[in-house]
């Protein structure tokens, strides 16, 4: 018993000092590239046409225009990489969205980054292109860590240069690189504020991002039975007994599954991830399951079936006893038996 309120209580400082570190912030302060702001010209008028194609609602259309005039830049906008992208149409319409792979433009969803996988993009025909951005990074943990004492409590015992163009249609577009610290890279909520000078009172856009990293961790509360039929030996009114299980010997578990492929907490998918089941009977007996399941698609909840095996540790009668053998109060008739027995059912997964 000691030993288990050990592990708990050390289990409890870990999470707590996961609690404190999720409290961590930082201002980041993206780099313009060497040979940005750049002005381009814009003779097909991209930036007039993403304004338009914005105004009338179709937001993708005049994504794949800023998209377009970022490239006449010879900048490579990658597909793995994050662009917070501010189009200042003008003072008072200055939207902002996000450019990663096919994700929609007011997309504010990041899955991990990498050291130097955040750029800003300001997009603008004012001469000056300048442009003031605030970024606030604040750090917090995976849903996974998040919820670890309330899984816990389930169981009883534990290079170009700028050059003057002369055209209607000048283009200014200023690209920057964010250095995103490490332990702002997995969890981290994003706060931008754009502003066209520090001293100004309003603001031309603001956004906020949520960086959750996919995971490979999570929980569940399992139902399974097995076809091997056991009884148990205890000790009533004095005598060693014959107790029956229940047929079919319906358990609960509470389990941590290790998925095969990284899952997304946050957007509830068909839940088909195949992943790997552990963990302990919630009862007041020790008995470790291990297995392997499968998801099928509910929509609401995710429901899985599982295979596995699982350990019991039961108590028989010790040399010398039998059953119906009255015994004295202080005296332990039994002995450890281990028993494995094939489990199957039923999973309900969270997150």
């Amino acid at each position: 018993m000691k030993s288990k309120i050990v592990i708990l209580a050390l289990i409890c400082v870990l999470v707590s000092g996961f609690t404190v570190k999720a409290q961590d912030q930082a201002i980041l302060i993206p780099k313009p590239l060497y040979w940005s702001p750049v002005e381009v010209d814009d003779s097909t008028d991209l930036f007039g046409k993403a304004w338009r194609f914005y105004r009338d609602g179709f937001t993708e259309w005049a994504a794949d225009s800023l998209r377009k005039l970022v490239g006449l830049t010879g900048f490579e906008i990658k597909k793995n990489n994050y662009y917070i992208v501010v189009a200042n149409f003008n003072n008072t319409e200055t939207p902002i969205g996000m450019f990663h792979g096919d994700s929609d433009f007011h997309d504010t969803r990041l899955y991990g980054l990498e050291s130097d996988s955040l750029f800003y993009i300001f997009i603008t025909r004012d001469e000056t292109s300048s442009s003031y951005v605030s970024t606030v990074a604040i750090r917090k943990e995976s849903y996974f860590a998040e919820n670890l004492l309330n899984f816990i409590s389930l169981f009883p015992f534990i290079s170009q240069m700028k050059s003057r163009i002369d055209s209607e249609y000048r283009t200014w577009i200023d690209i920057r690189r964010y250095d995103v610290p490490k332990k702002f890279q997995e969890n981290c909520d994003i706060s931008v504020i754009v502003k066209k000078d520090f001293t100004d009172e309003g603001f031309l856009a603001r956004a906020r991002f949520d960086n959750t990293s996919l995971e490979r961790w999570s929980y569940g509360i399992a139902t399974a039975v097995t076809s091997v039929n056991d009884v148990d030996f205890i000790i009533d009114n004095g005598r060693i007994v014959v107790k029956p299980k229940p047929k079919g010997d319906l358990a609960t578990f509470g389990v941590v599954n290790f998925h095969f492929k990284p899952v997304d907490t946050k957007a509830k998918t068909l839940a088909t991830s195949f992943h790997l089941l552990g963990g302990f009977r919630i009862s007041r007996t020790i008995e470790p399951i291990l297995g392997a399941g499968f998801g099928i698609p509910l929509g609401i909840i995710d429901l899985h079936l599982f295979a596995g095996y699982s350990v019991e540790f039961a108590q028989v009668p010790d040399d010398g006893f039998e059953v119906g053998q009255e015994v004295a109060r202080r005296v332990d008739p039994f002995k450890l038996k281990i028993r494995g027995k094939p489990r199957y059912g039923i999973e309900l997964k969270f997150p």
